[in-house]
């Protein structure tokens, strides 16, 4: 997979392709430069404007009439604070439609191995399935200092060596310390700490192995990507390229454009010929799973089904991505009489949905035989900067 960052219009791009599937995007993070709301992963100190004791939450401006809902995590941490106070926050969601910011007490920052979060103890990301892999990596990290704790331990980490991880963890913990120092004695509506622009986190997280090449046709991109790897990413640096031939830029190369709106389609035609529909309402997202022209006329109607609903899985999974979809999803797949298939189409969903770098789950199969489908809101879907 390739990883291509390019300019559109007031953004820049960040998009993965599958190069051995026609340059197929994958995923887009985009870079909004005219939007000045809050990110999610950034640091205010806020003040609290309206404390709401029933839901124990309060709603805390961290710019001027820039207002985020924050929910405390018990009635005792409420009680803490009145209208007016200053109080330390992290976005955790960006502003989505109607809905405004939400932000924590809780400080996270990430890395490209681990996550500071605060809470007791270390995990390790449950993607990491042999144990005898995560308990190196406590060790290692347990290593670093007396008392190490409140670390998450990210997939990235298994490739990484001993002397990465204690770097990364020294860097996050000075870094924690710096924004607890700042925050002692600057004034309110004070941003501690902005995240990197996008196309660099995008950079940052993805999986070593899965990237071969990333390249840009913008000379300043490229020199913030190469300060960036320089510094944070050395795996990634020597895979990191310009692309300077001005007579047919990136956007014509991979067809930018086109295949931006085609990714914010309504239809999505899969290569048996069925199809998908996808609809996005107020309250969640609809994916209906159409037969198409893949009909059959004869033979095992169950085991076609399947095969149809099982390419759409895949499908679906791989839209939800691209497009950043989130909240809740449901998708009606074709009928299926046999429970044997039905079974093993919800084992399919849960394998795919276990790729996402951001939590999804397969809730399960209604009765009215519709699936649902969570999937943790962060930032704004595709559709939301395109269309």
């Amino acid at each position: 997979m390739e990883m291509i960052v390019s300019r559109y219009q007031d953004m820049v791009l960040n998009i993965t392709v599958d190069d051995s599937r026609n340059n197929k995007f994958l995923a887009v993070n985009v870079t909004d430069f005219s939007n000045n709301e809050a990110k999610a992963g950034s640091i205010y100190i806020g003040r609290i404007k309206n404390i709401v004791k029933n839901i124990n939450a309060a709603f805390v401006e961290i710019a001027d009439k820039e207002l985020c809902f924050l929910q405390f995590k018990d009635e005792a941490q409420m009680k803490m604070y009145h209208n007016e106070s200053e109080i330390l926050v992290q976005v955790i969601r960006e502003k989505l439609k109607t809905k405004q910011a939400a932000v924590t007490t809780d400080i996270n920052l990430n890395g490209k191995y681990l996550v500071k979060n605060g809470k007791d103890g270390v995990s390790v990301s449950s993607k990491i399935k042999n144990v005898i892999k995560r308990n190196e990596l406590i060790s290692i990290l347990n290593e670093a200092a007396d008392d190490v704790s409140g670390y998450i331990i990210r997939t990235n980490a298994v490739n990484a060596s001993k002397d990465e991880l204690i770097a990364e963890y020294n860097r996050l913990e000075k870094q924690y310390n710096d924004i607890i120092k700042k925050s002692e004695y600057s004034p309110c509506y004070t941003c501690i700490y902005s995240v990197p622009e996008d196309y660099i986190l995008a950079v940052r997280d993805s999986y070593d192995e899965n990237i071969t090449r990333i390249r840009t046709d913008d000379v300043d991109i490229y020199r913030k990507l190469y300060n960036y790897l320089s510094v944070y990413d050395k795996k990634k640096l020597e895979k990191l390229s310009l692309y300077d031939d001005a007579s047919y830029p990136l956007s014509a190369l991979y067809q930018i454009e086109t295949k931006l709106l085609k990714a914010v389609g309504r239809r999505v035609w899969l290569d048996s010929g069925a199809y998908l529909v996808i609809d996005v309402c107020e309250a969640c997202t609809v994916i209906d799973v159409n037969t198409g022209k893949a009909v059959k006329k004869s033979g095992n109607k169950d085991k076609h089904f399947f095969d149809i609903n099982v390419e759409a899985a895949k499908e679906c999974f791989e839209q939800i991505r691209l497009r950043n979809i989130s909240g809740v999803i449901i998708i009606d797949f074709v009928d299926m009489i046999s429970k044997e298939y039905n079974d093993k189409l919800m084992k399919y969903l849960n394998e795919f949905a276990a790729i996402d770098n951001i939590k999804t789950s397969v809730v399960d199969k209604t009765a009215l035989g519709f699936v649902e489908v969570t999937r943790k809101k962060v930032k704004k879907p595709l559709y939301s900067y395109i269309e």
